[in-house]
């Protein structure tokens, strides 16, 4: 069974965002445990942040009110604004793999870099599957024709980075390991890796 779906728009909005970090498409909305990015319970991606942060997440996934609104504060905290590349897929058996997505509509990530002339930073989570975020990110910068300069030695793996052009600035993009508990990355090791890319701002 291949269902079509639309992205839930959950795109927060706020300045500075220094940092744009990448997935390619929400989970099945039966892993969502509150309404926003990585709703998966399983995923590590926010003990990451806030461990990074040094920050708790207080508030348990029975008001998700509360949930989304303290994860909207890290992201203010780190600078950093969260999308995913992918608008509209089509999904395999309601499975929430990148394996069994099929992304067929980008978002408008230039139109976010052009409204954040502070956004230095592009971080892409995942890269091994055709439709992970950095693959599907790669076929976007092709289908918009924005220039993009790969290093003689680039490999797609965690860690390599390459850099686009937009209205005169240099993005940088690098790619990092999925979050999702499926890898077999373990937490340390992540939070380690994200570290290199992600600093406390100044407060």
């Amino acid at each position: 069974m291949t269902t079509l779906e639309k992205h839930p728009d959950w795109f927060y909005d706020f300045y500075p965002m220094e940092i744009l970090l990448l997935g390619s498409f929400p989970p099945h909305s039966s892993k969502h445990a509150f309404p926003f990015y990585y709703p998966n319970k399983q995923n590590r991606f926010w003990k990451i942040l806030a461990h990074i942060a040094n920050k708790t997440l207080t508030h348990d996934l029975s008001n998700t009110e509360l949930a989304v609104n303290e994860r909207k504060n890290l992201m203010k905290f780190l600078h950093i604004g969260i999308h995913d590349v992918g608008k509209t897929i089509l999904r395999k058996n309601n499975s929430s793999l990148d394996t069994k997505i099929d992304v067929i509509e980008y978002q408008d990530i230039k139109k976010i870099v052009k409204n954040h002339p502070e956004l230095q930073q592009i971080l892409l989570l995942g890269f091994s599957s055709k439709n992970s975020a950095t693959q599907t990110f790669i076929k976007y910068l092709e289908h918009q024709k924005i220039l993009t300069e790969f290093p003689v030695d680039f490999k797609l793996k965690s860690q390599q980075s390459f850099t686009i052009f937009i209205d005169n600035r240099k993005i940088k993009c690098s790619i990092l390991n999925s979050t999702s508990s499926a890898s077999a990355i373990g937490i340390d090791a992540l939070i380690d890796q994200f570290s290199k890319y992600i600093l406390v701002p100044n407060e």
